[in-house]
């Protein structure tokens, strides 16, 4: 058999199983089979493959199949030219987090002194990680309530930085030692009953990654109000949310005293990402 006709085959599989991205999943899980990049398989397609290749590629699909998201299969994502080690234990980086990455970015290149930066609710990393790879002369630190998110935390950092990243267990903020110039945070933003539909179906990322609050919101609000306990003054807060959530949170971060708060939008046109400025005392 070709790698023509298996990736067909392999596509077809994927479409009935409603996956979303059936010829590119079936592309991708195909390349890890055979181990070689898509480009090269791309360049064999007439070619024969090997009967343990497609073995190994016929046990992916089924895994696929049955809900498994690509990049838990392969152990690994790219995230912002970068490639991450994920697996169960953490949320799998969404392109969409990439906004949230290159707003940081752009404040603390608008403004140089901004060195002291801190990725709550870091889960794999992949904020805090991408700023340090981006911007070097930054201290980054990072933080989550989940000491499996840690474990992955580290696996990446000793990957992809020369140096630890500092890593703090910690419910939000609330055992996070120090003060910074730019808190960035994913947090957690499905409502319970978006978060019991993706149980339902056998979602596999953990739900402490998914659930928000009730409306989705709470985590997020709590952060928003006990940052500026952690800013220095003129220190900026960055999040990621929901299209829906975003007047509530804008209204949150204006009574705890945030200023210029603006919301950017993801390459699909849709709010993705909140910050603001902790105002000047005095």
């Amino acid at each position: 058999m070709t790698f023509r006709s298996l990736l067909r085959q392999g596509s077809s599989a994927l479409l009935l199983a409603e996956v979303d991205t059936p010829l590119l999943d079936a592309l991708v899980l195909l390349a890890f089979a055979a181990d070689i990049t898509k480009e090269r398989l791309l360049a064999q397609l007439p070619d024969a493959v090997e009967p343990g290749t497609e073995e190994r590629y016929r046990s992916l699909l089924d895994r696929r199949s049955e809900g498994t998201p690509v990049s838990y299969i392969r152990r690994c994502k790219e995230f912002h030219g970068l490639e991450f080690y994920v697996d169960e234990r953490v949320l799998v980086p969404r392109p969409d987090t990439e906004t949230l990455v290159e707003r940081v970015l752009d404040i603390l290149r608008a403004e140089p002194r901004l060195r002291r930066v801190h990725d709550a609710c870091a889960g794999s990393g992949c904020v805090g990680i991408s700023l340090k790879r981006a911007e070097p002369r930054l201290q980054v630190s990072a933080s989550d309530v989940s000491p499996d998110a840690g474990e992955v935390l580290a696996v990446n950092a000793e990957r992809l930085l020369a140096d630890p990243l500092p890593f703090f267990l910690s419910d939000l903020l609330a055992k996070v030692p120090g003060e910074f110039d730019l808190i960035a945070a994913n947090p957690p933003y499905l409502n319970e009953a978006e978060v019991a539909d993706m149980r339902k179906i056998g979602w596999p990322e953990p739900a402490l990654a998914l659930r928000g609050g009730r409306a989705g919101v709470e985590l997020a609000e709590r952060l928003i109000r006990s940052a500026p306990g952690k800013l220095a003054d003129g220190g900026w807060l960055a999040l990621e949310a929901a299209p829906p959530q975003f007047a509530r949170l804008a209204a949150v971060m204006a009574e705890a005293g945030f200023i210029d708060v603006a919301v950017d939008k993801d390459l699909a046109g849709r709010e993705r990402v909140i910050a603001g400025r902790r105002a000047l005392d005095g």
